[in-house]
């Protein structure tokens, strides 16, 4: 995962202070309002952006014609999707700019390099959060949303295509594939390497265009432990334990847990699997005895912290859910989870 580097109270003021303001904002085309989300419309619909299978890359034109490419390796981002109401889609994303690569190391280097460019040494990340979907006619979208890149904040919109349909792989996870493109300019944010890249050349083309454009081939997925618990062989340890408390009660299934874990039996992995099935199955109370023992077991991670908030925001406690959140952000700043779940309560009607 991404190594914190934002400062933490910087994006503390966003999530608690920003995002919850009602001050409309302007585009070119549209105005925009702050969306409003119910609790039982956001919990449980986060899907992982997952980077190992996803492009976030760039062109831009170079002398006035030649196109350079380049992406980013590493980022992480989080993407509430509901298949029925394309326009409730909201989305997180935190790119790591360190992780730029134009296939030159040299150029890399010098798009990285302080003072100049992206300036990583200050300005390590860059976020985007939506703030408004428009449905299109063809099936696609348009995201709307604040794009921060330095200590610049544009609004920008993005243009996707029709959504993939809903489907799984090896592991029962919920997949989907999401493919658009924007136009910013370099210079709204600061982006730039000196004069030169800016001078016009003979033919009144710059040396390097302004208009970038952002191409994003997304790949998420959400994990059905409903699905998984069905898929798993009967000697599973995590069935037998899930079975132990649907028969015989919680207490029972948690000797078996405590036994099973001096035997190596069931790892610290398996407690999440147990306690994200128990979620599902709408016993939240005993989640949370789960991932509370996780804690005690493996100690605190900004993993568990969310695990134990969607699971308090799941039993009605948002107080305690904030807390958590709030705890996984002090671990890792730069944590799409719960930035995003902390962002869309900030909004909701409740």
């Amino acid at each position: 995962m991404i190594p914190s580097q934002v400062n933490y109270c910087f994006l503390l003021i966003l999530t608690l202070i920003q995002f919850s303001c009602n001050e409309k904002k302007e585009t070119p085309n549209n105005p925009l309002v702050s969306k409003f989300y119910d609790f039982e419309e956001l919990i449980g619909k986060d899907y992982l952006i997952d980077d190992q299978h996803s492009y976030l890359g760039f062109k831009i034109k170079y002398f006035g014609y030649s196109p350079v490419r380049g992406r980013f390796n590493e980022f992480d981002g989080t993407v509430f999707y509901d298949t029925s109401n394309i326009t409730s889609l909201s989305t997180t994303l935190f790119i790591d700019i360190k992780s730029i690569n134009t296939g030159n190391d040299r150029r890399d280097n010098d798009l990285k390099s302080e003072g100049t460019w992206f300036d990583v040494a200050h300005y390590p990340y860059a976020i985007f959060r939506s703030r408004q979907v428009v449905k299109l006619e063809n099936g696609g979208f348009e995201l709307v949303g604040d794009l921060t890149i330095k200590d610049s904040t544009k609004a920008v919109a993005f243009k996707f295509e029709k959504p993939t349909r809903i489907s799984r792989d090896w592991a029962k996870n919920e997949q989907i594939d999401f493919e658009g493109t924007a136009i910013i300019n370099r210079q709204d944010f600061g982006v730039y390497g000196g004069d030169f890249w800016s001078s016009i050349m003979e033919n009144g083309l710059t040396q390097l265009s302004d208009e970038v454009e952002l191409e994003l081939n997304i790949h998420c997925r959400r994990a059905d432990y409903f699905a998984r618990y069905e898929d798993m062989d009967s000697t599973d340890i995590r069935k037998l334990i899930l079975e132990e408390i649907q028969v015989n009660g919680f207490d029972k299934g948690m000797e078996m847990i405590l036994e099973s874990y001096s035997k190596e039996e069931v790892s610290l992995s398996g407690l999440s699997t147990i306690g994200y099935t128990l979620n599902t199955w709408k016993m939240h109370a005993d989640a949370i005895e789960i991932f509370n023992l996780k804690m005690q077991l493996g100690g605190e991670s900004k993993v568990v912290f969310n695990q134990l908030a969607v699971s308090h925001l799941s039993a009605g406690n948002n107080t305690l859910a904030k807390e958590f959140f709030l705890k996984s952000l002090e671990i890792d700043s730069v944590n799409s989870r719960s930035s995003e779940y902390l962002r869309l309560m900030n909004s909701s009607r409740n």
